[in-house]
């Protein structure tokens, strides 16, 4: 398993693993040796079957899925994403900003993002333990937790993206349902853009989202973020694990 990780490494193929899915990311037009890369991601559904994973996840161009010939084949087509970037090039402000930095597994963390995502703790425990999967070593440091008149209302997880020169993302955020369509929004981005420089060092941001979210495509937008020209397709193999 982890040669055909770094065999697709080696083809400008970038690859994250959390506890139950494999995560393919191709935002070039031309890797290297795209039949090579085609036959690599088929090899990879049998054997990530073996290990146990449950999917294998793909985003890439129209124009670089138009040469995967077996690889469009197998996968299905779930969505289309745009890209924004912006450079850390200049030192960011935040003003008047009050937040937190928790741990992620304590109880008021797991209560908050119980509530801020709608679901239950399991559900808030399990997308946590495979936020740790995906980034152990920056984990403890992500939960931000954007403060209110003394009340905890929103959340946003910054982090370098691993393998990357210091590229920064936001695993996700998220506010509390009683305080959306206040404008909070944007300042949220903009807290996870100030911890991105200042807490993690990264060189530069790069935010994805569907292109039907309209309202995050703006906030992006506002807080100085640059759309870029492709667009992402989103593909998806469910794997039937070995018995």
């Amino acid at each position: 398993m982890n040669a055909l990780i770094q065999e697709l490494r080696d083809h400008d193929i970038h690859v994250l693993i959390s506890d139950e899915q494999v995560m393919l990311e191709a935002f070039q037009d031309a890797p290297k040796e795209t039949f090579k890369v085609d036959y690599l991601i088929i090899e990879l559904f049998s054997i990530a079957r073996i290990y146990g994973y449950k999917r294998v996840t793909l985003e890439c161009t129209n124009q670089l899925l138009n040469q995967l010939n077996k690889t469009r084949e197998k996968m299905s087509i779930v969505g289309e994403r745009v890209m924004y970037t912006y450079q850390m090039s200049n030192e960011m402000t935040v003003s008047k900003v009050d937040y937190e930095v928790w741990l992620p597994f304590e109880d008021r963390s797991i209560k908050l993002l119980s509530k801020i995502m709608g679901v239950d703790d399991d559900e808030s425990k399990n997308f946590l333990q495979s936020m740790r999967v995906e980034l152990p070593c920056q984990f403890h440091k992500m939960f931000t937790v954007y403060i209110v008149d003394g009340i905890p209302v929103r959340i946003v997880l910054p982090h370098i993206e691993p393998n990357t020169n210091q590229e920064g993302r936001m695993f996700w955020i998220g506010i509390h349902p009683n305080y959306k369509g206040v404008g909070y929004g944007a300042l949220l981005h903009k807290l996870g853009l100030y911890r991105l420089q200042m807490d993690f060092h990264a060189k530069t941001y790069l935010g994805i989202t569907t292109i039907k979210n309209k309202p995050m495509r703006n906030i992006m937008l506002s807080n100085g973020c640059n759309q870029l020209n492709n667009t992402l397709v989103s593909l998806e193999y469910r794997l039937k694990t070995e018995m």
